[in-house]
């Protein structure tokens, strides 16, 4: 077993971000979106004004009451669906603006049949009403006065350079000479310099506050539009709740599942060779005085039935949270899984420091970290592997994160039943994912995020939070440098001893799958 670390070579401190830019500048970098969305904002609307008129042609405008009444109601149930579709889109168009996004509706399911029942589930829903009513009402008046608006600051901007410019072109020529004793009286001539003076102040003053009022007038639109297209409260509460529910679930099966393998292993292999052990020391008590020598051979065999159970037992009580776990915490007992691998690992550890796991985190990460590097020994055919543990924190929240490289063969996949579903099964009860990068061919690339209270302290809380883009984390992966500030345990620079397919945790059986499944 190799536990030697090489020096770390000396790294650069990374070089500083620049500031943020100042408010100011950032909205008139968001100065084209912002008034793209208001101009088509502006055609949609005088759409919606002429829909209006063809709609009034409809219903009115043949004196026909039955036939008004009749497109009345086609007209109210075609506007339900188009209203979902109209509202959809400009869901759509606030996101391309960058504005928050609503609360996810939670649209109901059509389970009846027959075309009117499922039109009496639509007109039951009360959001086709709110997008029917934003779309036919509030768009329409709402649009006509944040475009108003918006247009009238321009005219300011461009009328005061516009119309200052034509008054000192103008006088300046003498212009106002000829029309002298007409509607311009000589004060104005005279101070026509003042006033295109005035005239490019409060040009240039409309000019600074634009970016102002384009960005709220997107706002403005925009919370309307959240309030109207957005999910109820108490949905969302029951999709947490049910979330929950879930969670709890697979929670219980995974540990369901983990017991009934560790039964099934303890069955299949120690208690098999208590039994054996049990026969062969029977056997020879019987003979000991009758022949010694087959007696011996019977103690010999007992002897090695028992050193080979209790080679089993201590395969099987590696599931359980090792004293290394409990004593020295995640990243010391992941260090002694990467001595055992059958594959050379490098083990980087970029916790920060002080930072405190919860147990049950801890142990479960444990154990998933542990599944994934034993089927990279059993499957991957892989040279080298790499095992990353950070804890990056993002918008106040931290997750611990566990990411597991080979260069092997690819192709794993999540199978019901075999180890990648006992871990998202894990992972679902602690409301964490598993991704899987895995081509035929490979590399392999399973990252392991489990969210958690920020336990770091506040010296560290305050520090820049790391990039949360997944593809930054690969920048180093089998890289010669290790990133800065991290615990970097280095590939062996000799062949790891090959101590067998030894099961790291109750989900994993003693015999091997006959093909690979993670």
């Amino acid at each position: 077993m190799i536990t030697e670390t090489s020096p770390m070579p000396p790294t650069t401190a990374p070089a500083a971000e620049p500031p943020p830019r100042a408010l100011y500048w950032r909205l008139w970098a968001a100065f084209p979106r912002d008034i793209g969305y208001l101009a088509l904002t502006g055609v949609l609307v005088v759409v919606a004004f002429a829909a209006y008129g063809i709609v009034g042609q409809i219903l009115v405008g043949t004196g026909n009451a039955l036939f008004a009444f009749v497109a009345f109601f086609v007209l109210l149930l075609a506007g339900l669906y188009f209203g979902r579709l109209f509202g959809a889109i400009e869901l759509v168009r606030l996101s391309w603006a960058r504005h928050p996004a609503p609360r996810p509706v939670a649209w109901r399911t059509l389970t009846l049949t027959g075309r009117f029942k499922r039109l009496v589930e639509v007109a039951a829903d009360p959001h086709y009403w709110l997008y029917f009513a934003f779309t036919t009402i509030v768009f329409p008046w709402l649009g006509a006065l944040v475009v108003a608006l918006t247009v009238g600051m321009l005219l300011i901007v461009v009328g005061g350079i516009v119309g200052g410019s034509i008054v000192l072109v103008v006088s300046g020529e003498g212009g106002f000479s000829g029309i002298n004793g007409g509607w311009v009286s000589s004060a104005l001539i005279d101070h026509a310099p003042a006033m295109a003076v005035v005239a490019f102040v409060v040009a240039l003053g409309a000019l600074a506050l634009l970016p102002f009022v384009t960005r709220g007038m997107v706002l403005v639109q925009g919370a309307v539009a959240t309030w109207m297209l957005g999910g109820f409260r108490s949905e969302q509460l029951k999709a947490e709740v049910a979330g929950l529910e879930v969670s709890r679930s697979a929670a219980v099966s995974a540990e369901g599942t983990a017991l009934r393998r560790l039964e099934r292993d303890i069955h299949d292999g120690p208690q098999q060779r208590l039994i054996r052990l049990q026969m062969d020391l029977s056997a020879a008590s019987r003979v000991v005085d009758t022949d010694g020598t087959r007696a011996r051979l019977l103690i010999d065999d007992a002897s090695a039935q028992a050193r080979e159970a209790l080679e089993e037992l201590r395969a099987l009580s590696r599931g359980f949270a090792p004293p290394l776990l409990l004593d020295r915490g995640l990243a010391a007992a992941l260090d002694a899984v990467v001595d055992r691998s059958t594959v050379p690992t490098r083990f980087t550890d970029e916790l920060p420091d002080g930072i405190e796991i919860p147990v049950e985190i801890e142990r479960n990460a444990y154990f998933i970290a542990a599944e994934l590097l034993a089927n990279i020994g059993k499957h991957s055919r892989a040279d080298r592997a790499e095992l990353i543990l950070s804890a990056p924190t993002h918008a106040g929240a931290t997750e611990l994160r566990v990411i597991v490289t080979d260069d092997g063969a690819g192709g794993a996949t999540v199978r019901p039943g075999h180890g990648l579903a006992g871990i998202e099964e894990r992972l679902v009860g602690l409301g964490g994912r598993l991704e899987l990068r895995s081509p035929e061919g490979g590399p392999t690339h399973a990252s392991v995020r489990i969210p958690m209270a920020p336990a770091v302290p506040e010296a560290e809380a305050d520090a820049p939070a790391a990039d949360p883009d997944a593809t930054a984390e690969l920048d180093h992966l089998f890289g010669e440098t290790p990133p800065d500030q991290a615990h970097t345990r280095p590939y062996p620079t000799e062949e790891l001893p090959r101590v067998g397919d030894e099961p790291l945790d109750p989900s994993v059986r003693l015999s091997k799958p006959a093909e690979r499944d993670s």
